[in-house]
C-alpha cells in the first residue's frame, strides 16, 4: 500500500498540520522511497482550524461557500505529486485539507503522538497497531 506523511524535510519529522506541511514521506507499506514536496496552495492560513462558524452551530452544513472552495482547491494542488498513494497518515487536518485529501481518493487516518515523531517509525507502528 503506497503511504504519505506530511513531514519537514530529510528528518522524516511529522508535521502537526497537514495543510502545512513542505514536503511528504512516500512509503510503500514499511519501505520509505522518497520525500516529494508540497506545492505550497499560496494560502497564509491553513485548513481553518480558527474557523469556528460551522462548528459552533452544530457541525459542517454540507455546502461550500466560494472561497472555501478555493481553499479546497488550493490544498489539491499541495497533493499533486501524490499520485498513487492510497492513504495518508495526519496528526491533525483540517476541514479544507480533508475535503482535498478525500477529493484526491486518498484515505486518512490519524495518528497519535504514540506511533513516533518521525514517519518511518510511525508507518511501522501504525501497521503493525493494524495488523494485531
Amino acid at each position: 500500500m503506497k503511504i504519505a506523511v506530511p513531514v519537514e524535510g530529510e528528518n522524516l519529522k511529522i508535521v502537526k498540520r497537514t495543510g502545512q506541511a513542505p514536503y511528504y514521506a512516500l512509503f510503500d507499506d514499511t519501505v520509505f522511497e522518497r520525500i516529494v514536496e508540497a506545492p505550497q496552495s499560496g494560502h497564509a492560513h491553513d485548513d481553518h482550524l480558527d474557523h469556528h462558524d460551522h462548528e459552533e452551530h452544530g457541525g459542517h452544513h454540507g455546502h461550500h461557500h466560494p472561497e472555501d472552495e478555493e481553499h479546497i482547491k488550493g490544498h489539491g494542488k499541495s497533493l499533486s505529486n501524490l499520485a498513487g498513494v492510497e492513504m495518508m497518515l495526519v496528526r491533525m487536518i483540517g476541514t479544507h485539507m480533508k475535503e482535498a485529501v478525500d477529493r484526491a481518493g486518498i484515505t486518512v487516518k490519524k495518528i497519535r503522538e504514540k506511533h513516533g515523531e518521525t514517519a518511518d517509525e510511525a508507518v511501522k507502528n501504525y501497521l503493525e497497531e493494524k495488523a494485531a
